[in-house]
């Protein structure tokens, strides 16, 4: 009986637990649930009406047997006090002194009252949980489904191409060869009508680019003369246009035909219309607006919102909260030496600082940095916090190299919130290092693992792991941009919610952006519209990219700050 386990304990003399004196225990509250001496229990009604029960009576003995147990519970505020009620007003566990300081006009509920309203809360979310992981195992049931009946279609298809290919095989080969030829044909007339768009987008090149070159000849010679003689040539006319023809839309495909038909083309299948493929989706990098920092770099960022956001400038050191407006004001600085942040769920800042085996927790609260977990004796570099809120750390040995030995360690371990490590990757399944040095780190909406791996002083590359540790892709820059010696230099990574990928090219001044399976959708040198040396990037939570920079000088205080809209 539980009475009678606690009735064994009272046997050992035990103070009253108001005043922690007096071992003479009579009473006991029922919703405090908190045994007290005669005084105190004066004391008690007198600021509350609680009821009062002796604690040998059959009254506490049910109490003590059907009541939650919700005695020891330590004020937060008043250390030494229990909290004995539930505020509603301010939600939170109060004990005496604070409904005496603080509480008093507050709507107060016992806390068995308030934690069974919590529990009853929570089986309810539990239950909705239930039902969508219902409707989730009944949507995975019909993709299974989908899936085996597909598989057996294209079985089923490709066993009827062989049966229908041995059964008449000559022929077949006559009219394939037939068919083949009609193909190339058509490829021919396909690729006639590309060779004669990129001539005639040559010749308005060569000819915008003439004429461009005549004004300038005529602006450089500064003479009045040949301005006068040459203005009404070019003024009176248009720029030179050529209307540009559209791409074919359409060409032949091969389609099978049904069986018992007479001719060989009936009988096998032939070609038909059919729509070309599609390209790949649009992609729109539009800037809405720039801002002027009073630092020399973004090093790092993390947007709270569109009007609040942490950077950090490792070469100051400074860890600045700015507030964002039609300028950036900075209204807090705190000096530490950040390698890499990221944003938790509560909107506080895990911190990898430069030179420590340590993370950091930033409390934004307060603008506290407590030490959070340590991975001692290897150092912290690359930190992300994933949509699961766990914590995805590359970490390496001190002492680094690009030219690790089997003694080196490169590797991304996860952590949970509690600190405790569930996954490390450092190699794949045939043993090779998967990273030189990680230097960036997030993931996506698969919970794939997206690395900037630092393979060299000045080249780096995107690996893509899936949980199992296997390498999914990798990419190392687009000839578009990175050609004749301009190598992919990217410092920064982040997804959409829709699992693109967008990656920075800090020396080519250029944005990188690429599918989930890491084909190119985009790659735009930013120049043009004023973004330089992008350093970092972050997503805010209406979907706008911010773009962080590099000044380009090392004594220049104007690094910017921009936001960008992304449409696919």
């Amino acid at each position: 009986m539980a009475f009678s386990q606690s009735i064994r304990r009272a046997q050992i003399p035990k103070p009253c637990e108001l005043c922690e004196t007096d071992t003479n225990i009579k009473w006991k509250c029922v919703q405090c649930n908190t045994l007290m001496c005669d005084k105190c229990k004066k004391i008690h009604l007198k600021v509350l009406t609680h009821d009062i029960v002796d604690v040998k009576s059959s009254e506490a003995k049910q109490e003590m047997e059907h009541t939650i147990i919700t005695d020891n519970i330590p004020c937060q505020i008043h250390k030494r006090k229990l909290n004995c009620m539930f505020c509603r007003t301010c939600d939170n566990l109060v004990c005496p002194e604070c409904i005496t300081d603080s509480h008093k006009k507050h709507d107060l509920v016992s806390i068995d009252k308030a934690c069974n309203e919590k529990k009853r809360e929570l089986k309810e979310l539990e239950s909705k949980f239930s039902d969508t992981l219902t409707l989730c195992k009944i949507e995975d049931s019909k993709v299974n489904d989908f899936k085996t009946k597909y598989e057996q279609f294209f079985a089923e298809s490709v066993q009827k191409i062989n049966q229908q290919e041995k059964l008449i095989i000559d022929e077949v080969r006559k009219y394939a060869k037939a068919l083949r030829e009609q193909l190339e044909t058509e490829k021919q007339r396909i690729e006639k009508s590309i060779t004669e768009k990129e001539k005639n987008i040559a010749e308005v090149k060569e000819n915008l680019l003439n004429k461009q070159s005549n004004i300038q000849e005529v602006l450089d010679s500064n003479q009045a003369a040949k301005v006068f003689s040459i203005y009404p040539e070019f003024s009176e006319k248009e720029i030179p246009y050529s209307s540009f023809k559209a791409f074919p839309e359409e060409t032949k495909d091969f389609v099978p035909t049904e069986e018992n038909l007479k001719t060989i083309s009936n009988l096998f299948g032939s070609l038909q219309k059919t729509k070309l493929p599609k390209g790949l989706p649009q992609v729109n990098l539009d800037l809405i607006k720039s801002y002027t920092t009073d630092q020399n770099m973004v090093h790092r960022m993390v947007i709270l919102d569109d009007k609040t956001a942490w950077t950090s400038n490792y070469m100051t050191p400074t860890l600045c909260k700015i507030n964002i407006d039609d300028t950036i004001k900075t209204v807090k600085e705190i000096s530490v030496q950040v390698y890499d942040m990221s944003l938790t769920d509560n909107n506080d800042v895990l911190l990898s600082l430069f030179a420590s085996s340590d993370v950091s927790l930033l409390t934004t609260k307060t603008g506290e940095i407590k030490p959070f977990l340590s991975v001692s004796p290897l150092l912290t570099r690359c930190i992300h916090v994933s949509k699961h809120n766990e914590i995805i750390l590359g970490v390496e040995e001190r002492g680094d190299t690009y030219n690790p030995t089997n003694k080196s360690c490169r590797k991304v371990i996860i952590f949970g919130m509690d600190g405790k490590q569930k996954q490390s990757y450092e190699y794949d399944k045939h043993k090779q290092r998967l990273f030189t040095i990680p230097y960036r780190i997030t993931s996506n909406v698969n919970n794939d693992i997206l690395v900037i791996d630092s393979i060299s002083n000045g080249d780096r590359r995107v690996v893509v792991i899936d949980r199992e540790g296997q390498v999914k892709w990798t990419y190392q820059g687009h000839p578009q941009v990175n050609s004749g010696g301009k190598l992919f230099y990217p410092t920064d990574i982040v997804t959409t919610s829709v699992g693109h990928v967008i990656v920075n090219d800090f020396n080519n001044h250029a944005l990188h952006v690429l599918s989930g399976e890491g084909d190119v959708l985009i790659c735009k040198v930013m120049k043009d519209q004023g973004i330089i040396y992008p350093y970092s990037l972050d997503i805010d939570t209406k979907g706008q990219l911010w773009v962080g920079c590099h000044s380009g000088g090392e004594q220049r205080t104007d690094a910017k700050l921009h936001v960008m809209k992304m449409s696919f």
